[in-house]
């Protein structure tokens, strides 16, 4: 029978279990092994509460950099643009927060950045920062949202001075609801509804300021009508006929109609602008949202000056491309049909040429043939 082998430092015995030191090194490596994993679980422990922490800090200066976006005037006592300044707080969760925020500028600024600054000491007692760079406009509050263009079709969304866009910007708000509009060179006002932009009432005025109060109406009487607005410019025209006016007999639906027209004024400097002129008619209707519908012509014995060929005159009307959420009648298609609504800018151009100009890239339609050469001139250019 062959010689049994055995191990050189080992008995006889020594198959039948370990060794103490056997034992010892299999105890270390094991040892060895759960302090690296400790050490592993330690390190992402500490990443996961910085992740956290971090991702708090965000939010934390987020919320801040809104809360200055939220002021809700411009010059009032608090939580204004011209209260907002500098400051720091603390916030806690599962750490304690320092959070300092600076402006820069002044609040006579358009524009002010801001600087929102987090710093906090993470579980091992680091020191851990994070900054929020940003910019704050100076915009009123009341204006937000509301210069949007085009419009959706005969919406109550408001515009600057937070009433319907069909009001005439000049007309003076009166506090109730509604604003007054006097027609140019006369002592007649209209009404509105800031809400709807409907003409709600008519009255006689009792003053020659260009601000209107209800103290200055008098004699008003309930009213149910819609305007028509626009600008009148000239092509190659020196002046605007005299006695220039608008004719609106081929209007069907309407009980009567009011129309003025004046010299275009620059809003902001009260100034009257060369080369353009304001008209507004005043569409009177039985019934609250009833319409009407036909064309409106400018009328005047002098707007065919000249005598046949290039001196006589074309009326010309911007005619607005289609688009989603404005009617035909808005865009200033003509004849208008069933209205139901204010129209503002339904604008024209009078030219001595012999077809319609393109105006700052946009072409014009013609509207009235005014020439003395048009047989059908009468009735193109009505008197008014």
């Amino acid at each position: 029978m062959p010689a049994t082998l055995q191990h050189p430092w080992r008995g006889a015995g020594a198959g039948r279990g370990f060794t103490l030191l056997e034992a010892l090194v299999a105890l270390a490596l094991v040892a060895i092994s759960l302090m690296g994993l400790m050490r592993l679980y330690s390190t992402l422990s500490r990443g996961e509460d910085d992740a956290r922490q971090r991702g708090e800090a965000v939010l934390l200066a987020q919320d801040r950099l809104e809360q200055l976006r939220s002021y809700t005037s411009i010059d009032g006592a608090s939580n204004s643009w011209n209260t907002l300044a500098s400051g720091s707080d603390t916030a806690s969760s599962n750490t304690s927060f320092t959070r300092r925020w600076t402006l820069g500028g002044a609040s006579t600024d358009p524009m002010r950045a801001v600087s929102v600054q987090m710093s906090w000491t993470d579980r091992a007692g680091g020191t851990q920062q994070f900054s929020l760079d940003s910019v704050i406009s100076r915009t009123d509050p009341a204006d937000v949202g509301l210069l949007g263009f085009p419009l959706p079709a005969n919406t109550t969304l408001k515009r600057p001075k937070n009433r319907n866009l069909n009001i005439p910007v000049p007309a003076s708000d009166l506090g109730n609801g509604e604003s007054a509009f006097r027609l140019p060179n006369t002592n007649y006002a209209v009404v509105f509804s800031n809400e709807s932009g409907y003409v709600v009432k008519t009255c006689s005025l009792t003053t020659s300021s260009s601000t209107i109060t209800l103290a200055d109406l008098s004699g008003c009487a309930t009213a149910y009508a819609y305007i028509v607005a626009g600008y009148i410019s000239l092509d190659g025209v020196s002046s605007f006929p005299s006695g220039l006016a608008v004719n609106t007999a081929s209007l069907t639906g309407t009980s009567s109609v009011t129309c003025s027209v004046s010299n275009a004024v620059d809003q902001s400097t009260g100034t009257a602008i060369s080369g353009y002129q304001y008209y507004l008619c005043v569409v009177a209707v039985p019934s609250a949202g009833a319409p009407w519908s036909g064309t409106v012509r400018l009328a005047a014995g002098t707007l065919n000056a000249g005598s046949g060929g290039s001196s006589d005159r074309l009326v010309c009307r911007f005619q607005f491309p289609a688009a989603a959420g404005i009617t035909n009648n808005m865009r200033n298609v003509q004849p208008y049909s069933a209205v139901t609504e204010s129209l503002d800018s339904q604008n024209y151009v009078i030219t001595n040429a012999n077809s319609c100009p393109t105006v700052s890239g946009l072409a014009t339609t013609l509207h009235q043939d005014c020439r003395n050469s048009n047989a059908q001139r009468g009735t193109a250019c009505p008197a008014s």
